[in-house]
């Protein structure tokens, strides 16, 4: 027989019992904060008001006993450090701020050594914030602008610090988010399977415009007109800057079932001043790598609309990529039927006639590779026959989606897609930009610079790949150290 484990289940009363005498005392205290006879409304929101100062004391008073704890050195890592200054600290958590008296401490034996905060490191303090606000942070970050997370926080009867504070903070978080990523992102992959019903995973990359704020040159003309303030400023005026708009880029790794369903999506993001090949492609190819060692029989496709540079990012890596022997190529079929509807508008007057063709095409592409050159074969004859009769609007109408699908025919073969679990659609990838990026980056009045983009993308990526919790279980680690006191 095997061992038997035993279980400390007689812990579990007394955790019963502790709780009952918490819930006892908090009925007394609201009894004398609001009464007895007040609604349940008030008396809610007295209890809630009341544990969150009771947190916020309970905190207070362990990170004071660990403050005290620390003697006149303290070995970290096995480096020793010596007290070096005092100082009153503001701390923030979910339910209050915190004043807290403590020391900095200077590495022993090197002239001007490094300085540390051993309170900050024993308890893992993010930023001056607790773990636990420092996570919400993070989400909130990455979800909305700070305003909105504020609000939130309020009507959940939590006291955050203010918005400034949070946004302060928020960008420090991001940065750093940024800076370990590329060190964190093996440790999740690591971990993830290819999802219960995988057949087949598709890539794709686009990008999409975000304002910029940028330094005007002294002297130029501004790019974006102001409007002209009536009042003057009460504080020293900000420096003039132009607001251009910039590409950044996402990318899109999708896995798929047989029917083309979406099975679970990761994304990255890179800003317009970052290298898309590193910080978006590379990552793609290294989560390809791992759900290709785990599954060899997935299907791979590229489906994304027809820019040649993000197809030569894409195809590049992957005939770099040994354990890719074939992949499926496809330009969106919504682009495609956009042109093949200009085409029909431009000779069919019929609505319904037009709308009759459109279906049928439709349904023949998804049971034909072949019925693309059919239907390039339809739309040439078209072109011979206006520039017989020197229909110059007509050729001018037809002209463009010929040459695209005279380029582009061979990526517009779906039926095989179908057969192997691949979307014929690149709406995952271009619901990313719209998403991913320009929800949060294009609201009314908004613009960025460098860091405060990377920041931003980086948590928001990382959100909506679901990957959020478990990043910050690795990146709150290392902001944790165990430090020692010395004898």
């Amino acid at each position: 027989m095997g061992r038997v484990h035993e279980f400390p289940v007689q812990r579990k009363p007394q955790a019963q019992a502790a709780e009952q005498v918490l819930a006892r005392a908090l009925r007394k205290a609201v009894d004398a904060t609001v009464g007895v006879e007040a609604s349940f409304e008030a008396r809610e929101g007295a209890a809630l008001a009341l544990t969150n100062e009771a947190t916020r004391l309970f905190l207070l008073g362990d990170l004071v006993a660990i403050a005290d704890r620390h003697g006149d050195q303290v070995d970290v890592d096995g480096v020793i450090y010596q007290r070096h200054q005092p100082g009153t600290v503001t701390y923030f958590t979910l339910c209050g701020a915190v004043e807290i008296d403590r020391w900095t401490y200077r590495e022993v034996g090197r002239r001007n050594g490094a300085t540390i905060v051993p309170l900050d490191l024993e308890a893992g303090l993010v930023e001056h914030s607790t773990p636990a606000l420092g996570f919400r942070i993070a989400l909130g970050y990455a979800k909305t602008h700070m305003r909105s997370c504020e609000e939130d926080m309020k009507a959940d009867h939590r006291a955050p610090p203010s918005r400034s504070t949070l946004e302060r903070m928020a960008k420090a978080i991001g940065t750093e988010a940024r800076r370990v990523a590329p060190r964190i992102e093996p440790h999740l992959r690591r971990a993830e399977a290819v999802p219960d019903g995988a057949v087949a995973l598709s890539i794709g990359l686009d990008r999409t415009s975000v304002p910029m704020e940028e330094s005007r040159p002294a002297g130029a003309a501004p790019a974006t007109r102001r409007k002209t303030r009536r009042t003057p400023y009460e504080r020293t005026p900000p420096d003039p800057v132009n607001v251009h708009y910039r590409m950044a880029y996402v990318g899109t790794l999708t896995f798929h079932d047989a029917h083309g369903d979406e099975l679970g999506t990761r994304v990255y993001t890179a800003a317009a001043h970052e290298s898309p090949q590193a910080r978006v492609v590379g990552p793609l190819m290294a989560d390809l790598r791992h759900a290709l060692r785990h599954d060899p029989g997935l299907a791979v496709g590229v489906i994304q609309d027809g820019a040649p540079e993000l197809w030569t990012l894409l195809t590049t890596a992957l005939a770099a990529e040994p354990l890719v022997t074939t992949y499926y190529e496809a330009i969106d079929r919504y682009h495609l039927n956009e042109r093949l509807a200009d085409v029909l508008r431009s000779v069919e007057p019929d609505v319904a006639a037009r709308e009759d063709l459109l279906s049928y095409w439709n349904e023949r592409l998804d049971r034909d590779d072949n019925a693309i050159y059919r239907i390039r074969a339809i739309v040439r004859d078209l072109h011979d026959d206006a520039l017989t009769r020197h229909d110059r609007p007509q050729l001018a109408a037809l002209g463009p989606h010929l040459t695209y699908l005279e380029n582009n025919g061979h990526l517009m073969r779906y039926a095989r897609l179908r057969k192997v679990g691949l979307p014929v659609g690149s709406g995952v990838t271009e619901g990313a930009c719209k998403s991913v990026i320009q929800m949060r980056t294009n609201g009314g009045g908004q613009r960025w610079r460098p860091q405060g983009l990377e920041a931003v993308l980086t948590l928001r990526a990382v959100h909506r790949s679901d990957r959020l919790p478990r990043f910050w279980a690795t990146f709150a680690r290392a902001y944790r150290k165990e430090v020692t006191r010395c004898a």
